[in-house]
């Protein structure tokens, strides 16, 4: 990895812990379904200008992409706000010093994944590595 990927990596790691840290103080005052819902208003208040101001590169990438970028581009928005609504169902009911570390296992279903479905190399180091990351996760959740 070059510098400029691990500098984005620590901020993605940054960015996320302090999310999950908003989010618990968050049900704090709100219910998680209204937290989903104002959470989404929000991003779209955000993101509209940066829509608007993007649009047409965006649209022109789109337009001249395979057909199915739309179809995994929209499954891909479905399948994570639906991760972040149990996210914030799971919060609501338990400690975020366990639900945080437990949902940060999703990396083994990326793995089984991109292994069945994308032809990626399947070598036990990346198994046993997946599995010790998520197995120690758990352990630190307990």
């Amino acid at each position: 990895m070059d510098s400029s990927t691990i500098i984005f990596l620590l901020l993605a790691i940054l960015a996320w812990g302090m999310g999950a840290f908003f989010d618990k103080m968050t049900l704090r005052y709100v219910d998680s379904s209204s937290a989903f819902y104002l959470r989404t208003l929000f991003m779209l208040v955000i993101f509209v200008p940066f829509l608007l101001w993007k649009y047409l590169p965006t649209r022109a990438a789109l337009l001249g992409s395979n057909k199915l970028a739309s179809v995994f581009i929209l499954s891909s928005v479905v399948v994570t706000m639906g991760g972040v609504f149990f996210y914030l169902k799971a919060m609501s009911g338990g400690e975020a010093s366990k639900i945080v570390p437990l949902s940060s296992t999703y990396p083994f279903v990326t793995f089984v994944m991109v292994y069945l479905f994308l032809g990626e190399s399947f070598t036990a180091a990346k198994l046993i590595g997946t599995l010790l990351i998520s197995g120690g996760i758990y352990f630190i959740s307990k």
